[in-house]
C-alpha cells in the first residue's frame, strides 16, 4: 500500500508570532524563495509519496494561497481545516477520514531533517516488520525538553515508552517522524473522541500518550538515524543558528 503522507500545520505560531504562517519562513540558504515547510514535501516526494494532507486553521489560508493543488511541486494536496487547533492528535484527526485507510507516512512542517532522504529510509524500514504497527524515526539530541523522548530495546528496537518534553532525561533519542500502519489512525481517533467526551479540561493532548496501548503490544519500533539531525525551527533562536550553520 503507498503511503499517503500527513502535514500538520494547523498550530497558532504563538513562538514565533510571524505576520504569515511560520511554515512560509523563508529558507535562508536558497538564492530564491522557498519556505521551510518545502524540505518536508520534498522529503516526502523522495519517498516516492504523491498524495500528501496537510492541515491548517483558518487563518492560515496563505499557505493554501502558496502551495495551490500541489500540482506545481509534483504532489497531489489535499487540505482539512482544522478549525479550533488544540492538540496534535486534535490535528490529525480531522484528516481521519482520508488517512483511515492508509499507511501514513508523517512530519513536521516546520523542521530541517538530514539526511534529505529520512521518509524513505524509515519508509523502507516500517516496511521490513510486518509486526509492528508504527515506526519511530529517531534523532539524538541534548535538549530532551523540547521532544518526546524515546525508551527502546538496544538490540531490536522495540519502543518501550515515549516521554513528552521531561524536563530532564538521560534518554538520547527523539521521535522527529511517524510511519504508520491504519490501525493506528483509528487508535488516534479513538484516543481524541474518548478524551474529548464531555472533558472540558484545556489540558493539551499529547500524541505519544495515544501510542501507548501499541507500545504495551510491542507494535512500536524506533529506527534511528545515527548520523541524522533534526532542528526545529519554531523559535528565533533556532533559526538563528540554522542560518549559521550551526
Amino acid at each position: 500500500m503507498e503511503p499517503v503522507g500527513l502535514i500538520p500545520c494547523a498550530g497558532k505560531g504563538s513562538r514565533l508570532s510571524l505576520p504569515f504562517s511560520k511554515e512560509l519562513f523563508p529558507n535562508v540558504h536558497t538564492t530564491s524563495y522557498s519556505p521551510i515547510l518545502m524540505y518536508t514535501i520534498n522529503a516526502m516526494k523522495e519517498a516516492g509519496i504523491r498524495h500528501l494532507v496537510i492541515t491548517v486553521n483558518p487563518d492560515k489560508s496563505d499557505i493554501i494561497k502558496f502551495l495551490g493543488n500541489g500540482s506545481k511541486w509534483g504532489v497531489t494536496l489535499s487540505y482539512c481545516v482544522h478549525a479550533q487547533p488544540r492538540s496534535l492528535p486534535e490535528s490529525i484527526d480531522e484528516a481521519y477520514h482520508l488517512i483511515v485507510d492508509k499507511t501514513v507516512a508523517f512530519a513536521m512542517p516546520d523542521t530541517y531533517v538530514q539526511p534529505a532522504n529520512f521518509l524513505r529510509k524509515l519508509v523502507i524500514s516500517h516496511r521490513e516488520d510486518p509486526t509492528r504497527e508504527v515506526t519511530l524515526g529517531c534523532f539524538q539530541t541534548d535538549n530532551p525538553s523540547k521532544f518526546g523522548m524515546v525508551d527502546f530495546v538496544e538490540d531490536s528496537g522495540k519502543v518501550l515508552a515515549v516521554y513528552d518534553k521531561p524536563a530532564s532525561s538521560t534518554l538520547q533519542w527523539m521521535w522527529g517522524a511517524m510511519v504508520w500502519n491504519p490501525s493506528f489512525a483509528e487508535s488516534i481517533h479513538q484516543f481524541v473522541k474518548q478524551k474529548n467526551a464531555g472533558n472540558s479540561s484545556s489540558k493539551e493532548l499529547i500524541l505519544s500518550d495515544a501510542l501507548a496501548s501499541l507500545i504495551e503490544q510491542r507494535k512500536v519500533n524506533a529506527h534511528r538515524f545515527h548520523h541524522g539531525r533534526y532542528r526545529d525551527l519554531g523559535t528565533y533562536d533556532e533559526i538563528r543558528l540554522w542560518s549559521k550553520n550551526e
